[in-house]
């Protein structure tokens, strides 16, 4: 089992290359929901090592809730501000990172309990989609498959989702969202209309399998720490 010190948790993770993740760390308190505005830092972790161990690529001072990561490629990475509401691009080589885009969907509305907007963040196929998780709003951006450059005009795929946290883009152009208010795994079609795809309690990360054998079955986290595994039928 891998630490990190001086942090609460990890509140992000990706794979930048086989078996080698980008992983975020910071102060966030899952108790009294104080963000830890500030404290936030990526590393990497290289799981092909004999002794994995985390490497600091860089601390972000100025960051409020680093929360979800996406690779664009094995060096540049997005990273979810759901504090300030805004999109980093980060160099995992050489730790250079900078504000790609900031807009009002990716912020967390007035009323909402903490200052938690844009979530969950998945690249897929010239897209990045992301979650607002009090905002209920599930979202795309176009990307320049060449350079990473991030478009400054957002699509809205669906607005009336119950706390959507984590996703996976499938194949089809479908995009599966955990929702931590719902109580399910919601399946959402390209034009908006979203269907039950599993139940589960408070979820809040989901993913696919990696082999041949598991590739159709879907595994789901939760809020309270347990994983569950779902094949649709």
């Amino acid at each position: 089992m891998l630490s990190f010190t001086g942090a609460l948790g990890l509140t992000g993770i990706t794979e930048i290359s086989p078996d080698i993740f980008a992983v975020v760390t910071g102060d966030f308190n899952a108790t009294s929901f104080e963000l830890g505005e500030g404290s936030y830092a990526v590393y990497t972790v290289d799981f092909t090592a004999a002794t994995p161990t985390p490497t600091l690529v860089k601390e972000v001072p100025e960051s409020e809730f680093f929360i979800g990561l996406a690779a664009f490629n094995n060096d540049t990475i997005f990273i979810a501000d759901a504090g300030n509401g805004s999109l980093y691009t980060m160099s995992i080589s050489t730790g250079e990172y900078s504000v790609a885009l900031s807009d009002p969907k990716m912020k967390a509305p007035a009323d909402a309990f903490i200052n938690e907007g844009i979530h969950g963040l998945k690249y897929y196929d010239g897209y990045l989609y992301f979650s607002n998780a009090f905002g209920g709003t599930l979202n795309k951006v176009k990307v320049d498959p060449d350079t990473g450059k991030i478009d400054a005009s957002i699509t809205e795929i669906s607005s009336s989702l119950e706390g959507p946290e984590d996703l996976i883009v499938a194949q089809d152009g479908s995009v599966y969202v955990a929702t931590i208010n719902g109580g399910e795994v919601l399946k959402v079609a390209a034009d908006g209309t979203s269907s039950a795809f599993a139940a589960v309690t408070s979820g809040t990360a989901c993913a696919f399998g990696r082999t041949e054998e598991d590739k159709d079955t879907m595994y789901m986290a939760t809020s309270s720490g347990e994983v569950f595994s779902y094949q649709e039928s």
